[in-house]
């Protein structure tokens, strides 16, 4: 009765707008899973960071690559889902359905209270006279379910509330688990259930396993496995196949599952975990055996605390509780994936390497999201590095986007290669540089046998200098190769392999070749060089993700795409000035847009022409564009990406991934502080930063006086402090030293 009472008040002060009260506010009491749920295609569920289990609620279609949406009743609860991503969905597996009426796989109740906090979900979900509240929690592998089943209030005695449940009024609670789920998008890239089977071990346990394919990436084919135990023993069982349920205790094809039928008190709570595996069904009891004598309520705290020290690596001062809760929550967002499948096997090899599943993608996840694990999470980031390079051991390529154990879409050019230079000048270490630079020169030199899954389309670049009409996306690949070529040419240099490095060096001026003097923009040629026609900056098919020059942007959003060469793109525009003078018209025109990667650095480049100034001008906008409520990202959140560029933003400085270069911003918060590795503190303070206060007029790094508007690895990496002394007008602070180039 107490539990179900604090819940249910819980709910309540959070659906009527209500913080809880602290004195000094934990980091979780800051952080709202619902925001940016629709639109940015965030998960509302219960999971830890970078969790395999990730327990969130399932609506029928149409609903998004979480498989939720705010419109749509709750269909039940499943196990495993991506959180920010576009395109077709997948997984969605060893749904969870708690219903009181007729056996029904796709019940329609409805829903109201929906709560959410890290690594913790609650509903109350109504149907035939019937109240169900369900609360979700995890740990890495293992769901925690709690359903408690009830006569609604309103319609129970001043007698009967204060009575114990335990009375002989019972009521009838059901609980049954789809071993053939999965998200289902109508419109694009189906997800296919092969094969699945249950059976039912004892009064209390079940297992069973799904075979699936498809949704974004390709097939991708793979197995998930669980082991599931009641807390109580079910009073009625049995199976199901297509729509015939029967009392049988095992039961196998497609579309298949368990029921278990409860007659409870009039308030009854029935308990569930369930502990799946991509390996084996012994490795998901093995999973579940880790949970064993861990209740609800233990494994939710232990949960908030995991949050909290997660959360708490990064700590801000000043700004509203809006701005901390945006904040909070972005962070949150940022380590959500990929999935660690930790002590859980690698279902593909077995190398000892921990494994990690939906880099979904690198191309989204290298420019934000990746630095900001070097920075608070080194150790995690040696760890996927060493990911990376275990898959190009075992399958001949380093990915660029990896999920459900295979490579899927390549998106742009080989960005695997960006994360790795960017441990290499960071001096992350922890991996073998020879073996990596070995990977990303395999990149830049052998031609891919299937360009669309990993490695480049070589052939052409290597002929022409750039991708022609003929390939898919070609302009926009082509500047992404520079860029890659920039990379290798870094690693290359780290060994100190001198030739190599000049080789990709100039070869990273690339870009060149699809440079129009005339229009200042990038365009497409044929394979005799010549232009090809229909120019417009602003030229993009509907489906803009084929091409067929560029993959998700406009010439307008690709316009500044050399993030190592500015300097030389800033004199094809005629200097400073007018490269200045072109940014205006991206950002006055309407033609910027915050919502996707490619335009991540754009609003910083005013630094490269002496004008940090107008950078944060800039960025101060695009910041306000983050906001809570579920429609509060400005796109979709792409595995924490667009979290992670509000996170930097707001403390003011951003990095330039694939190089040793932050630059410094527009913070919004008074004081961050980055808990470096072994103990160490980095602090950004801007004590008068304010609304109008966005300029920088001054800095001091470590003491001392600081006219660059940026900074390397090294001058944080021990720890420190950067003081910013902010003003309302621009000042000719970092105007006279741009961050280095090419060249430099």
């Amino acid at each position: 009765m107490k539990k179900l009472f604090f819940a249910a008040a819980a709910a309540v002060i959070y659906a009527c707008g209500g913080t809880p009260s602290y004195t000094s506010p934990s980091p979780t009491t800051w952080v709202d899973p619902f925001i940016g749920v629709e639109i940015g295609n965030t998960l509302p569920g219960a999971m830890l960071p970078f969790g395999m289990v990730r327990l969130s609620p399932d609506v029928a279609p149409p609903n998004h690559t979480t498989g939720y949406r705010s419109d749509r009743p709750i269909r039940g609860f499943s196990h495993n889902h991506v959180s920010g991503t576009g395109g077709g969905a997948r997984y969605g597996n060893v749904l969870v359905i708690p219903e009181t009426g007729p056996l029904d796989l796709f019940p329609e109740p409805e829903k109201q209270d929906e709560y959410a906090r890290p690594g913790y979900y609650s509903v109350l979900l109504k149907e035939h006279g019937k109240e169900i509240l369900c609360e979700l929690t995890s740990t890495e592998t293992v769901g925690f379910h709690r359903y408690t089943f009830s006569e609604p209030a309103a319609q129970l005695t001043a007698d009967e509330l204060l009575r114990d449940y335990a009375s002989d009024v019972k009521i009838q609670g059901r609980v049954l688990i789809d071993a053939s789920a999965i998200i289902n998008m109508v419109e694009a890239e189906p997800t296919y259930n092969i094969k699945s089977g249950v059976e039912i071990v004892s009064d209390r346990e079940i297992q069973g396993y799904g075979r699936f394919r498809g949704g974004w990436g390709g097939e991708n084919p793979y197995a998930v496995y669980f082991a599931a135990r009641f807390d109580r023993p079910f009073d009625s069982c049995g199976t199901w196949k297509g729509q015939v349920f029967s009392a049988d205790s095992l039961c196998e094809g497609v579309n298949v599952g368990v029921w278990f039928e409860y007659v409870l008190p009039q308030r009854g709570e029935v308990g569930l975990q369930v502990a799946i595996s991509y390996v084996s069904k012994e490795q998901a009891w093995r999973n579940l055996e880790l949970a064993s004598g861990r209740d609800f309520d233990g494994v939710r705290n232990a949960a908030d605390s995991i949050w909290n020290n997660a959360l708490g690596l990064l700590r801000v001062e000043g700004g509203t509780p809006e701005l901390k809760t945006v904040f909070y929550t972005g962070l949150y967002h940022a380590l959500t994936m990929p999935s660690d499948l930790g002590t859980d096997g690698n279902p593909g090899w077995d190398s000892g390497q921990r494994h990690f599943w939906d880099f979904y993608t690198i191309w989204d996840t290298y420019r934000t999201v990746m630095p900001l694990y070097t920075l608070i999470l080194p150790e995690r980031q040696r760890e996927i590095v060493r990911c990376l390079l275990d898959i190009y051991d075992h399958r001949g390529w380093l990915p660029d986007a990896w999920t459900a154990g295979d490579y899927a879409y390549v998106q742009g050019g080989s960005n695997a290669d960006v994360i790795i230079a960017d441990a290499v000048v960071k001096k992350l270490g922890g991996f073998d540089l020879e073996h990596a630079y070995e990977a990303v020169k395999k990149n830049a030199d052998v031609i891919s046998d299937n360009p669309y899954k990993y490695g480049r389309e070589l052939y052409e670049y290597e002929k022409y200098g750039y991708l022609s009409d003929n390939v898919k996306n070609g302009s926009s690949k082509s500047l992404e190769y520079a860029y890659d070529d920039f990379c290798v040419s870094q690693v290359a240099g780290a060994l100190g392999l001198e030739e190599d490095k000049d080789k990709y060096s100039a070869r990273s001026r690339s870009w060149l070749n699809l440079f129009d003097p005339e229009t200042r923009f990038f365009w497409a040629k044929d394979t005799g060089g010549n232009w090809m026609s229909g120019f417009s900056p602003v030229f993009r098919r509907p489906d803009y993700w084929n091409g067929p020059y560029f993959y998700e942007g406009t010439p307008w959003n690709y316009a500044t795409y050399v993030p190592h060469d500015m300097q030389q793109l800033i004199a094809r525009h005629g200097g400073p000035d007018c490269f200045k003078a072109f940014l205006d018209e991206l950002f006055d025109g309407g033609h910027y847009e915050i919502g996707n990667e490619p335009g991540f650095l754009t609003p910083y480049l005013y630094h490269y022409a002496g004008r940090p100034d107008c950078s944060a001008e800039r960025v101060r906008v695009l910041l306000n564009e983050f906001r809570t409520g579920r429609r509060g990202l400005p796109g979709q959140d792409d595995s924490g990406a667009m979290s992670a560029w509000f996170v930097f933003g707001s403390m003011g400085f951003f990095p330039v991934a694939g190089q040793d270069v932050y630059l410094i911003g527009t913070p919004l918060f008074t004081r961050s502080t980055i808990l470096l590795e072994n103990g160490r503190r980095f602090t950004v303070t801007a004590p008068k930063t304010s609304r109008k206060n966005k300029y920088v007029c001054s800095a001091r790094l470590n003491g001392k006086k600081w006219d660059r508007c940026w900074f390397t690895h090294s001058d944080i990496a021990s720890g420190g402090e950067l003081v910013l002394d902010m003003g309302p007008e621009p000042s000719d602070w970092g105007t006279t030293l741009p961050p280095p180039s090419l060249d430099d």
